[in-house]
């Protein structure tokens, strides 16, 4: 059952992706995915599937979403490269769950977290994040 607060908390989040930009949103994006690979990852130490399952399927569906909003026309050779890494990072997650491997999680963390923290870098330098992203 949804409590109140889960359902206000809930609220102000999409309240917050409505409103943001596209650079904050990309932020968003790669913070959230990042934190459901982490879940991914403590699920299969502590033995729970289902959270390693659950949070493994939300990190794709993140990645998927990143790989499928590249703009070709206007990001050029940068939107080749994250095609190819996002493209990297599915199939890796998809061995990771079929393997149930860490090994696979942490690699496509990793990978990850390089391309987040370039995004953050642009976005905190931008006077406009979305003239500093339209190249993603």
């Amino acid at each position: 059952m949804i409590t109140f607060q889960q359902n206000t908390a809930s609220r102000y989040q999409q309240v917050q992706f409505d409103t943001a930009d596209r650079g904050r949103i990309l932020l968003m994006m790669f913070d959230g995915a990042l934190r459901f690979l982490t879940q991914a990852e403590a699920g299969l130490r502590e033995d729970r599937l289902d959270q390693f399952a659950t949070s493994l399927a939300r990190a794709q569906a993140v990645v998927a979403e990143l790989l499928h909003t590249l703009d070709h026309k206007a990001g050029g050779q940068v939107a080749v490269d994250l095609e190819r890494l996002y493209r990297f990072m599915l199939d890796h997650l998809v061995e990771a769950n079929l393997r149930k491997s860490a090994v696979h999680v942490s690699q496509v963390r990793g990978v990850l977290s390089i391309i987040s923290d370039a995004f953050h870098e642009i976005v905190a330098r931008a006077p406009e994040p979305m003239r500093a992203l339209d190249a993603a």
